[in-house]
């Protein structure tokens, strides 16, 4: 299992990383950005944050040498240090540690339990998502990820759960792959597994509370980098920091991964980095 840091180099720039500060990664994962902050800072202190046990335990088995990082299990949306930090950064990528297991059931490539849970201690919502009503699922795709067919994917997804055959992620795809009735296949299945993802693990809730927090997690002249993977995250943030006075972003268009990256990290494609600081 691999993981390659989505525009590592731009973070890491943007961020204006200064020896013997104070940084903070909501989104630590498989610890790519992290490492590299870790290594601008000799005499600074890196705050690593993530809701995954796997990811924790990872980070935990790469940064047992560093005395000045400090790895603290939980939801970005729950950020509440007592410590004020010169740069932070969010990256909302699905981990490798999730996309690429067999066993997490976050993606349709692999026979595996449906779940679809970031944070494992957490209740299971999705199965009070498949006793809604399907206009209910239909909804919840549709706002969770903007997929057309959201109702006839709904539709077959009900039948098959009240049937007992919606239990893995095989089973999920070849109900989306029946109520998308031979069209746009592909999108559909990364469409709607997201949605479900989304809705599992509160995501867009999550993202509203975390940046409303940032501002106040700052200093002054601080910078929040952040990176976002669809337009429903991408237009949440943008909204939200358009309307406050207190947070500049400091470059004129998003940034977005050059055509080099995105040929060696398809994943990266989708990419787009938007960039604040904090009005002193």
């Amino acid at each position: 299992m691999s993981h390659i840091p989505v525009m590592l180099s731009e973070a890491i720039s943007f961020l204006e990383l200064h020896d013997g500060m104070k940084y903070l990664d909501l989104t630590a994962g498989f610890g790519g950005h992290s490492a590299e902050i870790l290594a601008k800072i000799p005499h600074g202190e890196l705050y690593l944050v993530d809701r995954d046990n796997a990811a924790i335990e990872h980070l935990q088995k790469i940064f047992s040498q560093s005395k000045n990082v400090h790895i603290v299990k939980m939801n970005f949306a729950d950020m509440d240090f007592s410590v004020k930090f010169d740069g932070i950064l969010a990256d909302l990528g699905v981990s490798s540690l999730q996309f690429d297991s067999s066993e997490r059931g976050f993606s349709y490539r692999f026979d595996s339990p449906l779940d679809l849970r970031m944070d494992t201690d957490e209740e299971n919502q999705l199965d009070k998502l498949l006793k809604l009503d399907f206009k209910e699922i239909a909804e919840i795709i549709k706002d969770n990820s903007d997929e057309y067919q959201a109702e006839e994917i709904a539709l077959v997804m009900k039948r098959r759960y009240s049937e007992g055959k919606l239990k893995t992620t095989f089973d999920l795809k070849h109900a989306i792959i029946e109520g998308k009735k031979g069209k746009d296949i592909k999108r559909g299945l990364k469409r709607t597994f997201m949605a479900l993802r989304m809705f599992v693990n509160d995501e867009k809730n999550s993202l509203s509370k975390m940046i409303e927090r940032v501002s106040a997690s700052l200093n002054p002249s601080g910078r929040f980098v952040i990176i976002t993977y669809h337009s429903i995250e991408d237009r949440i943030v943008k909204d939200y920091f358009k309307e406050r006075d207190d947070m500049k972003m400091i470059t004129k268009k998003v940034i977005q991964p050059s055509y080099l990256e995105v040929q060696s990290n398809k994943r990266a494609r989708s990419a787009k980095m938007r960039v604040y600081e904090k009005v002193s």
